[in-house]
């Protein structure tokens, strides 16, 4: 067993939190919004399961219960709580008086969003202050269920099976169920899928050479059965066609895999990329900030542009930049918010 940095990874990584933000900011066309929310939240559940290591934990539950506190639930409070802070602030500036604002003021200011974080879903309702941690809420849970189905069923085959089961079982939950399990447990059952292929492919993945045939003919066509399936919501259980749906997130995810092996080592896009829980989690500041600069500086707010993939990238690009120096603060002041040491570095464990 050898483990080694794939610096590739660092930039599909950094492609997904371009595409995340992307995703969310109103400056997207419909279209586009559309075909990115077909993969984009898939791609990092599948890389998710590709640094799964199980090694680190030597088969123990607890070990890898504490590990995954550690790096999932101390973040996911960490930055909560964060976000909390830089939401609530300008509220209260306006709720006193100290300037106004075109929103109105939410309610619930104070205990909602704490007790959204003990539910851990991505309602806008229960997570005002930053929705995107539903996200790290899921993949703890994605990965106690994979270890779990990992410890017990030893053939791959099976697992593929028990990933097939969990596919209809999140299908069937997303159709008859109203009501939203704590910590997203629903979504889990249609994340784990994406997760147990990156654990299961990511040999096969990590040693496969680049086909430009291949990557081009799986783009188009996870571009093509995006646009015919409806529009793709994991963090709402919203998946279209099932079928769809998994046809065009692993058709997208195999190509921008691809891509990213055949593109230069940019060391934006890489940092970008080794800090991506930080810049996924911190998405709403970066908008923030942006928005605050424009406003200064045109008395203008960005949102209030017609969508336009020009504008939209550029805003994108810019609330990316802006997160370095806290990226880099974060990362090397206070590595401890990510569950992780001062120093470390993610590598995917290979011949497991």
């Amino acid at each position: 067993m050898t483990t080694q940095r794939i610096k590739w990874l660092d930039t599909l990584k950094g492609l997904g939190i371009f595409f995340v933000f992307l995703g969310h900011t109103a400056l997207t066309n419909e279209r586009v919004d559309h075909y990115i929310f077909s993969f984009h939240v898939p791609l990092f559940f599948f890389i998710s399961g590709m640094f799964c290591k199980y090694a680190d934990t030597s088969g123990s539950f607890r070990k890898f219960l504490l590990k995954g506190l550690r790096t999932r639930i101390v973040p996911y409070f960490s930055f909560g709580l964060l976000m909390y802070c830089v939401w609530l602030f300008p509220i209260l500036l306006r709720k006193y008086g100290i300037y106004q604002g075109s929103h109105a003021i939410p309610e619930s200011l104070y205990y909602k969003p704490v007790l959204g974080m003990l539910y851990g879903i991505g309602d806008s309702r229960w997570l005002p202050h930053n929705s995107m941690l539903w996200f790290l809420a899921c993949l703890f849970v994605t990965e106690v269920i994979f270890f779990v189905m990992n410890s017990i069923i030893k053939s791959k085959h099976m697992v593929l099976a028990a990933l097939a089961l969990f596919s209809i079982i999140g299908y069937i939950d997303s159709i008859y169920s109203p009501v939203r399990l704590p910590f997203s447990i629903d979504v889990a059952f249609t994340a784990v899928v994406f997760y147990g292929l990156g654990y299961l492919l990511k040999d096969y993945l990590l040693t496969s050479g680049f086909d430009v045939r291949i990557a081009f003919i799986c783009l188009v066509f996870g571009l093509g059965i995006g646009f015919i399936n409806d529009r793709v919501d994991m963090n709402y259980k919203a998946y279209g066609n099932p079928l769809l749906f998994y046809m065009s997130s692993l058709m997208s995810i195999y190509a921008y895999i691809s891509f990213a092996k055949r593109l230069p080592n940019v060391r934006l896009i890489s940092y970008v990329g080794q800090s991506s829980l930080v810049f996924f989690l911190l998405q709403d500041a970066g908008f923030l900030i942006v928005n605050i600069i424009t406003y200064l500086m045109f008395r203008t707010s960005p949102n209030s542009l017609a969508p336009n993939i020009g504008y939209a990238c550029s805003y994108v690009l810019l609330s990316i930049l802006v997160l370095f120096p806290v990226a880099y603060i974060i990362n090397n002041k206070l590595p401890i918010i990510t569950g992780r040491s001062r120093g470390r570095s993610y590598r995917v464990e290979r011949g497991h």
